[in-house]
């Protein structure tokens, strides 16, 4: 009779620990939610109010916005990810997704603006090679959600305004990791799945200091993500056990300013916070052995973000953008299922006038994190996780941007 090695609830936490998040930028909300956002590495996020993106990034701002009016994006991102091993080996974890968003406003009276807006702004997703050497972390993770936020906005006076929404998410998260049982055995396989729903408050304000100058403030609340499964196991015995995965999406809030110089130039900038040490602690709650938290040590990221628009005639305008993000996480405490640090975001696009009523947007972005030195011991002892060493060279996503604005 063959017999395989038992799995505890105890190793179903310590596993959860090393594999169940993935990251961008400065941590893993995506500013890149329309083309213009790509185009100007989001500066001037909450204070633009250009279009119906602001249903997002300042829910106040619609009431800039005329009529009707409705914007989508079409966006493939390509993560370039690579692992060398200090002793030799290499891994790839590069990846194309398909992105986009949509969102639509419009003015009730010159007090009230309506909106609604679809798009995904949380997660990413690695897939390593199935024999890496950091195999025992992870293998594949993906962390997604995709959110519907109905949004109203009223006109105080002619400087203030104030918006709400609130965002519906529906987020998915899979991971699949390989465990490391005891000689003689070979490896198992680790499989969580599950999908989930929570709510994010969206307030925001814009403040109008002349037709040329306005100001923007956009919080996001906190909200909580919660996974359950019974993880499916391959070459180990699993326990009887249902594992809860208990996470939170972090609150932030993001400061802006927009100003029109003359009739060709437009400068802008952000400065920014977003709560990832709450992220970082995380639950694992198991039928058999109840609840543990973990902290894996993460910090509260800062965002800095400036950026420029050029009329460069009745058709063509250009757009470019610069932004840096802080770290989430230390490389001393960075696990393979993370590989992100401080990271520059530079933008570059242009918008077409097609007709009085549609515009054609075409942008890209590079976030680039440069090299990531990574040294995580495993630990010993039963499903050791074995060391994981080396460099993530040139570590950067690129996003590939092609959008639609049409007023009616």
């Amino acid at each position: 009779m063959h017999l395989r090695p038992k799995i505890t609830p105890a190793c179903i936490s310590a596993l959860f620990l090393a594999a169940m998040s993935v990251g961008s930028a400065g941590g893993l909300y995506l500013i890149e939610v329309s083309t213009s956002e790509t185009s100007l590495a989001g500066a001037g996020w909450s204070a633009r109010a250009q279009d119906p993106t602001t249903v997002l990034s300042n829910p106040a701002g619609m009431t800039e916005l005329e009529g009707r009016q409705f914007q989508s994006m079409l966006q493939p991102l390509y993560l370039a990810t690579k692992f060398d091993d200090d002793n030799g080996g290499t891994a790839d974890a590069d990846g194309l997704s398909p992105t986009g968003s949509a969102f639509y406003t419009q003015q009730i009276n010159e007090k009230w603006t309506a909106g609604i807006g679809l798009a995904g702004y949380f997660g990413l997703a690695l897939d390593y090679d199935d024999n890496w050497t950091g195999r025992y972390y992870v293998q594949e993770v993906n962390l997604q959600t995709i959110g519907v936020q109905p949004t109203l906005a009223y006109k105080i006076n002619d400087q203030w305004s104030i918006g709400a929404g609130l965002a519906v998410h529906y987020g998915t998260y899979e991971l699949t990791a390989a465990t490391n049982p005891p000689a003689p055995f070979n490896d198992g396989e680790l499989k969580f799945e599950d999908n989930a729903f929570s709510y994010q408050a969206n307030i925001g304000v814009l403040y109008k200091l002349s037709d040329r100058t306005r100001f923007g403030l956009q919080y996001f609340s906190e909200s909580d993500l919660d996974f359950k499964d019974t993880p499916s196991f391959k070459n180990v015995a699993p326990p009887l056990s249902d594992v809860t995965l208990n996470m939170t999406l972090p609150q932030s809030i993001i400061v802006s300013g927009f100003h029109q110089l003359n009739e060709q130039f437009a400068i802008m900038g952000n400065i920014g916070w977003q709560e990832w040490s709450k992220f970082g602690e995380i639950g694992v709650r198991t039928s058999s052995s109840g609840t543990s938290t973990f902290d894996r040590n993460y910090e509260d990221t800062w965002n800095v973000a400036v950026g420029m628009q050029y009329q460069l005639n009745e058709k063509w305008r250009l757009s470019t953008g610069l932004s840096y993000d802080t770290e989430m996480v230390e490389e001393e405490n960075m696990t393979p299922d993370l590989p992100t640090g401080d990271s520059i975001r530079c933008g570059i696009g242009t918008q077409y006038k097609y007709s009085e009523s549609i515009d054609l947007e075409l942008g890209y972005e590079i976030v680039y994190y440069g090299d990531l030195d990574i040294d995580q011991e495993g630990g010993g002892g039963a499903f050791d996780q074995g060391d994981v060493s080396g460099t993530y060279p040139d570590n950067a996503i690129h996003f590939f941007s092609l959008g639609l604005n049409w007023r009616f």
